[in-house]
């Protein structure tokens, strides 16, 4: 106990003798530092717009131009001073001075990010959305090294500390989500700059205490103070030490998942190219891409449990694999390409040789065709291919009847959409025959006109005579003749005489052709 005492009034004893300051000037310089006037108001709009402009463009050294102006420090340390010397005042002034500078700073975040294209969260902004344990203590050690570098009015530390407190870029993200209306981006941001100005403010506190600022505080006054410095740090570390807690379990399985994967990859002769993990709830979304030499089925669920069984809770996996192939591989397929391509070319030129032999055996069968179409007539195209007019010529052998049955026959024939027309060489026209004493028309004769008339109209005819024959019978021989003209007017041929051919006639005709035509009526072109 004597020892405790003894070093006790040896540390009193060297704080008078080594820690002695201007504590005037040292309050006036920071009561000046924590004025609000229009160089306050105008430094914080300046330092807020370039904190706002580094965090959208995401550009560091923007950010840090807009630390090094930022004017919050000096209302900050005035509120540390006057929490150790118990002056009121100057804790009015000081807390009227942040709240002016907060709000204006707020305001101009929010009017520029409003009114900027660019409104996407970069990494600068995220960065600040989730202080930690670790923030609390660069805000400790930098608010005592600011206190350090105000009472013993050496400035040149203050711009370190305002580098590394980093009062003014929290705001500005706190602005940014306002104006993007994301509580999340803004209420983590306003934490950060609490913790900060807290941390800042209680130790510029101890470190006044220190240096004997408020030295004729009552024991009670002392000890409220301590209080409230120890009471505020233990309220800041719990919710802050949770989120460093939180990171540090997501950067263990971050670890994890990549070291698995990395794994993974390499097992299977691969590499792991691109992974982002995924917090959804409870549920560990995984994004990877591999390159494999191969295909691996199921290698995704496979991960997916080997991870879960890990990290203790769900997980899933989505596997993007891009194929890749080894100088042996790449061989053997150029290898197998070049055989594929020598079987394709000797198959071209078989192809080719029997495509130019179909070609030859088509020519000589066309020729074939044409002779053998030339010898019979003259086919010709109409109407686009949509009808055909066959000529036959006297060497065909085919007379009037025999045409009409080849026409008949091809219009049957349902390979095709072709109407051919046959049209029979210019020949004698068959006579027609008669029963005896009949000039009815039966069935062979009505065929017989038909044939007959179906020539005429190929021939472009309508204009004939028909001669009767009856030997001495005139008027049976003119019957005969009317009987036939009348079948071709029905059947078109509407200028057919009829006469009756005298019996002298009619016998002379039998003798010279040696038939008798005494039962016939014979059917005569005229000239038109």
């Amino acid at each position: 106990m004597a020892s405790a005492e003894a070093l006790w009034r040896w540390l009193r004893q060297w704080r008078r003798e080594n820690l002695q300051v201007d504590r005037v000037a040292v309050l006036r310089h920071v009561d000046d530092a924590g004025q609000l006037g229009p160089r306050y108001a105008f430094m914080t709009v300046m330092a807020c717009g370039i904190a706002t402009l580094g965090l959208l463009q995401n550009s560091v050294a923007v950010i840090i131009g807009a630390m090094l102006i930022s004017p919050l420090m000096g209302p900050i340390v005035e509120l540390g001073m006057s929490l150790a010397t118990f002056d009121f005042r100057s804790l009015r002034e000081s807390l009227k001075t942040l709240a002016v500078g907060t709000a204006v700073a707020l305001t101009t975040a929010t009017a520029i990010v409003l009114v900027s294209p660019l409104q996407e969260a970069t990494p600068e902004i995220l960065a600040r959305t989730e202080p930690t344990l670790f923030d609390l203590l660069v805000a400790v050690f930098s608010g005592l090294a600011g206190a350090y570098a105000t009472i013993t009015r050496k400035g040149e530390t203050i711009v370190g500390v305002a580098i590394a407190t980093a009062l003014m870029p929290p705001l500005a993200v706190v602005g940014f989500g306002i104006a993007t209306l994301n509580a999340s981006i803004a209420g983590g941001a306003l934490f950060l700059f609490m913790t900060n100005l807290l941390a800042i403010a209680l130790s510029v506190t101890i470190m006044a205490r220190w240096y004997n600022f408020g030295g004729a505080d009552s024991p009670k006054q002392t000890a409220w103070q301590a209080t409230m410095i120890v009471g505020t740090f233990l309220l800041l570390s719990i919710p802050l030490g949770l989120a460093l807690r939180d990171i540090a379990a997501r950067g263990v399985a971050d670890r994890t998942i990549r070291n698995a994967m990395d794994e993974a990859a390499r097992d299977h002769g691969g590499q792991l190219t691109t992974l982002r993990v995924e917090r959804n709830d409870d549920v560990l979304r995984v994004d990877a891409v591999m390159l494999l030499p191969q295909h691996l089925p199921q290698l995704d669920r496979q991960l997916e449990r080997k991870l879960e069984s890990v990290l203790a809770k769900p997980v899933e996996v989505s596997l993007r694999e891009l194929l890749t192939a080894d100088e042996t591989a790449l061989a053997n397929e150029q290898a197998s390409l070049a055989q594929l391509r020598e079987s394709v070319m000797r198959l071209q030129s078989v192809a080719e040789r029997d495509a130019a032999q179909r070609s030859a055996g088509t020519r000589a069968s066309e020729a074939m065709h044409q002779r053998v179409l030339a010898h019979f007539g003259q086919l010709e195209i109409l109407e686009g291919g949509q009808r055909a007019r066959w000529q036959l010529n006297g060497t065909a052998g085919l007379d009037i009847v025999e045409a009409r049955r080849l026409e008949q026959a091809l219009a049957t024939d349902d390979t095709g959409a072709l109407q051919v027309q046959v049209v029979p060489a210019l020949q004698a026209l068959p006579p027609v025959a008669f029963g005896d004493d009949q000039s009815a028309l039966d069935a062979a004769g009505t065929a017989q006109v038909d044939a007959i008339a179906w020539a005429l109209r190929r021939w472009g005819v309508n204009r004939v005579s028909v001669d009767g024959y009856a030997g001495n019978d005139a008027a049976l021989a003119l019957a005969r003749a009317e009987s036939v003209a009348a079948a071709l007017d029905g059947q078109g041929i509407r200028e057919a005489t009829a006469r009756a051919v005298p019996g002298a006639d009619a016998r002379g005709a039998a003798v010279a052709e040696g038939v008798t035509v005494l039962r016939e009526a014979r059917i005569r072109l005229e000239s038109p």
